[in-house]
């Protein structure tokens, strides 16, 4: 291809206006206040548009992860992000910690199917701390029991010395597009429940309403995870793809839960309207 370049035998012609998508990531900035955006052009309004977003999320993943400096990497954990670290660069970096912010096993025992920490370490070698509680605990003493566990208290402290943070947004809407439900975090029954409670997205299980405010989940499903605080104004960043999401992700700005957002053009403008 080079050398028919070269010898001008063959053309290329960009049909997608970059431009559209960097006026689309000032607007995101200048409207919501966020430290860091980015936004992949959408193939199609139709598909979540995840290559584009996934490219974009795993070169600012691997910046983070090719810095000298001793880092707390935070990650939660979600289809997007598991396809994310597909794309990450191989890499040593053992001055970081690699340390995930939600539980590592479901409601039945086994390992969430796209449980990120796992995903990184085949391309990454650092130093992995797994967040040692299962994602939903089905009481508050149960949660209480976790959270006084050394090991969580450890892992949680690096999670509050974060220098950054990446999630992924679910939404709570429909059956067929309500992760928490796909991925059997939750029973049909918690599903109907969460939405009676007002529930549009979540983070780490972690709900909350049109918003951003967490929703006082019933006593059968408390979340475990620990959400860092973005009053640092380090970044915590959400990797979210899909206009579905849009409703899920805005309220997550607005409750200052992110401050940061890596989308695609279709979801940006839905977010932005």
């Amino acid at each position: 291809i080079s050398l028919a370049l070269k010898e001008n035998l063959v053309n290329f012609t960009i049909n997608h206006s970059i431009i559209e998508c960097q006026k689309l990531t000032i607007k995101l900035k200048n409207k919501f206040d966020l430290s860091v955006v980015e936004v992949a052009p959408s193939v199609s309004e139709i598909s979540e548009n995840l290559e584009g977003v996934s490219n974009l999320a795993a070169k600012i993943m691997d910046t983070y992860f090719s810095t000298k400096k001793s880092l707390n990497l935070i990650f939660g954990s979600g289809r997007t992000l598991a396809h994310v670290t597909e794309k990450l660069s191989p890499i040593q970096c053992l001055q970081h910690n690699v340390v995930s912010n939600i539980g590592n096993h479901t409601p039945d025992g086994s390992e969430p199917e796209y449980f990120v920490l796992g995903r990184i370490s085949q391309n990454v070698k650092s130093n992995f701390y797994p967040f040692p509680a299962p994602i939903i605990a089905s009481s508050k003493k149960i949660r209480d029991f976790f959270s006084s566990y050394y090991p969580i208290k450890s892992v949680i402290k690096l999670i509050n010395n974060f220098d950054v943070c990446f999630v992924s947004v679910g939404c709570i809407a429909n059956k067929n597009n309500t992760p928490l439900l796909i991925d059997k975090i939750i029973s049909e029954k918690q599903f109907l429940n969460l939405k009676k409670l007002g529930a549009v997205g979540e983070i780490n299980g972690l709900c909350f309403d049109i918003n951003g405010k967490i929703i006082q989940t019933p006593s059968d499903y408390i979340p475990t995870t620990c959400l860092p605080s973005t009053s640092k104004n380090n970044p915590v960043i959400a990797v979210s793809t899909g206009s579905h999401k849009a409703k899920a992700v805005r309220a997550a700005i607005k409750a200052k839960l992110i401050n940061g957002l890596i989308t695609d053009e279709s979801t940006a403008k839905k977010i932005l309207s």
